[in-house]
């Protein structure tokens, strides 16, 4: 049986690119650090977050409340003030007041109205896709996608879809559950195009049989000839992410970005304003061009953080939501999760390059109210000096023992911050996230 999955978190061996860079961030604070899933900023000041506590919102970007019975992974918003927590909620005043909207057709996920629409709208249920002509007050099912593999039994489930511009015309991503006479099931990858509002919708032929393509995320940022396409390929056991872009309205698709082996998962693909600048989550990593896809920039937190969701204002201001994978202890028996914001777009102080993790001496828990530092056969103990975001030393650190752990952060703020070790035998600096 050949399985893949997308959203698997996993602890893996962590190398920094050659190319890293990151920005001034900030952690924003909400009242928990748990439950993050979608995120969505109407401007720099009013965001939301969902997760499984709830709807956290905020107006002032500073005081968040929540409204605990919207437990949903999915918010999208048309406009300023049309915004749905799946089809069936919706608010027309920008968030400050959710409405019951069609509890009946409504029941979809992933969203999507063309650039400038308030009216027309398309959603995405388990295996059908579904259209509002009233602004998502009304959803009716649109007719069944075609078969991908006719002769075998198949459940084709829609992933993600964009409509760029002109409402008739949109793009659709499935994964096809495709059953085998011997009783065992594969999954596979594909995408349709419509061109009269998904009346009709036609398998797209590249990639089709082919599975080093797999599409999945999908974004056509100004209209329906230039777009990208998160996807990959598998080779034995390892599954290598790439990011796929098409200049010809998806006729032909090229290779512009391929993720690190051991980081291979793309969660998210954001070109906000431009098909020239955007932004990839992958894993631990993000990624951003900004002359479209000709070459990359990378931004990174540490091996035990994955972002999972973004949103950009435009193309240098964002959100991202991320979680942890291994911050935890009996004190705190979960996994905490973090909201960040940028204003510079990842373009900010640059790092040093680090060729390989430091033998001796590694950051085991980097994200939590505290991190921890693990260190050995250091002759004359560990030194390390902390600098906050933009750069200024706040502390140093001491320890005699040729062995042992460090425990960083009490009393500090949410917040990135970076150590920077000297005399082990690599002199690298290490990211870490303080959230409180």
């Amino acid at each position: 049986m050949k399985t893949r999955f997308f959203l698997i978190f996993a602890l893996l061996a962590f190398t920094l690119p050659s190319h890293t860079g990151y920005a001034s961030w900030e952690i924003l604070q909400l009242p928990t650090d748990r439950g993050f899933t979608a995120i969505w900023a109407i401007n720099e000041h009013t965001i939301f977050v969902t997760g499984h506590e709830g709807l956290w919102k905020t107006f002032d970007g500073s005081v968040w409340e929540i409204d605990s019975g919207y437990q949903t992974n999915s918010i999208y918003f048309a406009d300023d003030t049309l915004g749905f927590l799946r089809g069936s909620i919706l608010t027309i005043d920008g968030g400050k007041t959710w409405l019951k909207g069609d509890t009946i057709n409504g029941n979809v996920g992933r969203i999507n109205f063309p650039k400038g629409q308030s009216l027309i709208g398309y959603g995405l249920g388990y295996d059908y896709v579904s259209k509002t002509t009233d602004g998502g007050w009304h959803w009716s099912q649109l007719p069944p996608l075609p078969d991908v593999y006719p002769g075998f039994d198949e459940i084709i489930s829609p992933d993600d879809i964009c409509f760029p511009k002109d409402p008739d015309t949109g793009y659709l991503t499935v994964t096809c559950i495709k059953q085998l006479s011997d009783g065992e099931i594969e999954y596979h990858n594909s995408y349709f195009e419509t061109l009269d509002g998904g009346q009709s919708w036609v398998l797209n032929e590249e990639g089709l049989w082919n599975d080093d393509f797999n599409p999945r995320y999908i974004d056509f940022p100004v209209n329906s000839s230039v777009g990208y396409m998160s996807g990959g390929y598998e080779k034995g056991t390892t599954w290598f992410g790439c990011l796929y872009k098409t200049t010809d309205g998806g006729a032909t698709w090229d290779t512009v970005l391929k993720t690190p082996d051991d980081y291979p998962n793309i969660y998210d693909i954001c070109f906000p304003e431009t098909d020239q600048v955007g932004y990839v989550l992958n894993d631990t990593m993000i990624h951003k061009t900004t002359d479209g896809g000709k070459t990359w920039q990378t931004f990174g937190l540490g091996q035990d953080t994955v972002f999972l969701r973004c949103h950009f204002l435009n193309d240098s201001v964002g959100f991202i939501s991320g979680t942890g994978t291994t911050a935890y202890n009996s004190l705190n028996p979960y996994t905490p999760g973090f909201v960040m914001k940028t204003t510079d777009g990842l373009l900010g102080i640059a790092e040093e390059p680090v060729a390989k993790p430091a033998r001796n001496w590694q950051v085991i828990s980097s994200i939590g109210r505290e991190v921890v530092l693990q260190y050995s056969d250091l002759p004359h103990g560990f030194h390390a000096s902390v600098f906050d975001a933009v750069g200024r030393k706040i502390e140093e650190l001491h320890s005699t023992k040729n062995s042992g752990q460090i425990v960083w952060g009490e009393g500090y703020s949410s917040g990135v911050y970076f150590i920077r070790a000297r005399g082990t035998e690599n002199n690298h600096t290490a990211r870490v996230v303080i959230v409180r």
